[in-house]
C-alpha cells in the first residue's frame, strides 16, 4: 500500500503507559510519515482557563475537556493541518477531539477508544454526593458531545463491541468499528518465578474506577482471602494513589504507586485481578495479566465482550464472596493457575499481538484517503 501522510493528534504524547496509541503509532510509523502533535505537560494560563469557561454553558461541552483546553495546542494542529497536506488526521479520545477545526472533521479517523459517556453512566452511582451529581451530569455532557463527534467525521474507532453498542445508540448512523487493544508481548511475558501467596491489581489509582475497584478489594474481598491465607499478601499497583487507598496498608496490604517495571511484578504474582464494578472498553490490566501467564479473577463489567473463557483463562466473579473464593481456588491449586496463565497468553498471542491489528488500522487509514499524493515528508513532534 501507498506511504501516507498521518497527523497524530492526542491528549498525551503515546508512551508504553498509554499502550494503545504508543503500539499502533510504532506500526504505523514504520509504513507511513507521521506527525504527532500532543499535550506533554498541561500548565493552562489565564487566556487557557477563560477559553475552557466559554464553553461552560454548552450543555454538549464535556468537562473534562474544558480542564485540558490549550490555545496553544489549538494553534499548533491549526499549524500542521495548514502546512501540510495530509492524508490522515487520527484523533484519540474525546478529550483531544476539540482541537480539530470544525472544517476538518470530516477528514478525521476517531480513535474513541471507549464510549466515555456510558463510563461516568455507570460511575455515578459508586460516587455518591455532589461527585456522583457532577458524574451524571458529565455523562450528559459527554453523550450529546460524542454524538455531535461521530456524526462529523470519516470513521470512529472503539475497543470493543459494548462501545460500538453505545455509540450507535448515541447515533444510530456511526461510521464506527472495533480495533482491539493490542498487547506488547516483548514487555508482558511470563516470567520465571512466581510468588505463591501474592495477588496483585494494576492501574492508574487515581482514576475513579481502580480506585472504587480497590476499595471494594480491601475491604470486602481481601479479609475473606486472609481468613484462608493468612500468608497472602495483596500488592495494588499503580500511579497516584488516594488518600482513601493509602490509609487502607497494612502488613498484608502494599499501596506501592507508580511501579518502573509492571510487567515484572504481574508475571511474579501467584494471582491478577480485576474487581471492577464498572467499565468500558477492554481492561488491558487484564489482558497485560494474561500476557503475564498469571491467572486472573476478575468481573463480569471488567470482562465485558473480551474472550475470556471462564474457567479456562481465570474467573469471573461479581460478589465479595464468591471473588474470594476463585482467589482462593488459586492460591490453592498450582497446577490449575499454571494451565489457567498459559491458556491466556495464547489467546493473547492470538487475539492482541499488534501486527494484524495494525494491518487493520492500515485498512482504515487507505479507507479514507483524502489525497492520491505519496511524496514523503520529514517526520516531526511538536510537543505542547
Amino acid at each position: 500500500m501507498s506511504r501516507l501522510r498521518v497527523l497524530y493528534i492526542g491528549p498525551h504524547p503515546p508512551s508504553p503507559i498509554a499502550v494503545r496509541p504508543w503500539l499502533f503509532l510504532r506500526a504505523m510509523e514504520a509504513r507511513h510519515q507521521v506527525d504527532v502533535v500532543a499535550v506533554t505537560q498541561y500548565r493552562p494560563g489565564v487566556g487557557d482557563r477563560l477559553a475552557a469557561l466559554r464553553h461552560l454553558p454548552d450543555r454538549a461541552y464535556p468537562l473534562q475537556t474544558m480542564a485540558v483546553e490549550s490555545l496553544r495546542m489549538r494553534q499548533a494542529v491549526r499549524r500542521a493541518i495548514a502546512q501540510t497536506q495530509y492524508d490522515v488526521i487520527h484523533v484519540e479520545h474525546v478529550r483531544a477531539f476539540p482541537f480539530v477545526p470544525l472544517a476538518d472533521r470530516h477528514r478525521v479517523l476517531f480513535d474513541a477508544v471507549d464510549c466515555v459517556s456510558d463510563l461516568f453512566a455507570q460511575a455515578a452511582p459508586y460516587q455518591g454526593g455532589a461527585r456522583g451529581r457532577i458524574f451524571r451530569q458529565e455523562a450528559g455532557r459527554l453523550a450529546r458531545f460524542e454524538a455531535q463527534a461521530i456524526a462529523s467525521v470519516a470513521r470512529v474507532l472503539v475497543a470493543s463491541r459494548r462501545d460500538a453498542a453505545g455509540m450507535r445508540a448515541l447515533w444510530p448512523q456511526a461510521p464506527v468499528s472495533v480495533l482491539h487493544n493490542p498487547v506488547d508481548l516483548d514487555r508482558f511475558r511470563p516470567g520465571l518465578r512466581r510468588s505463591p501467596n501474592t495477588v496483585v491489581f494494576t492501574g492508574k489509582m487515581s482514576f475513579h474506577a481502580n480506585r472504587v475497584a480497590a476499595e471494594w478489594l480491601c475491604d470486602d474481598i481481601w479479609p475473606r482471602v486472609r481468613a484462608r491465607h493468612p500468608e497472602a499478601r495483596l500488592l495494588l499497583a499503580g500511579a497516584r494513589p488516594p488518600r482513601s487507598l493509602l490509609r487502607r496498608r497494612s502488613g498484608d496490604v502494599s499501596v506501592t504507586g507508580y511501579v518502573p517495571d509492571l510487567s515484572g511484578l504481574i508475571a511474579g504474582a501467584a494471582v491478577a485481578v480485576a474487581p471492577l464494578r464498572y467499565a468500558v472498553g477492554v481492561q488491558n490490566k487484564v489482558l497485560e495479566a494474561m500476557a503475564c501467564a498469571t491467572p486472573v479473577v476478575t468481573t463480569s463489567a471488567a470482562v465485558g465482550d473480551l474472550g475470556f473463557n471462564e474457567g479456562g483463562h481465570g474467573f469471573i466473579a461479581d460478589d465479595a464472596a464468591a471473588f474470594a473464593e476463585r482467589i482462593c481456588w488459586l492460591l490453592d491449586d498450582h497446577q490449575l493457575a499454571g494451565q489457567m496463565g498459559r491458556a491466556g497468553r495464547d489467546y493473547v498471542e492470538r487475539h492482541h499481538a499488534i501486527g494484524p491489528l495494525a494491518e487493520q488500522l492500515d485498512h482504515y487509514y487507505h479507507e479514507r484517503l483524502t489525497t492520491q499524493s505519496t511524496r514523503p515528508i520529514q517526520r516531526e513532534v511538536e510537543a505542547i
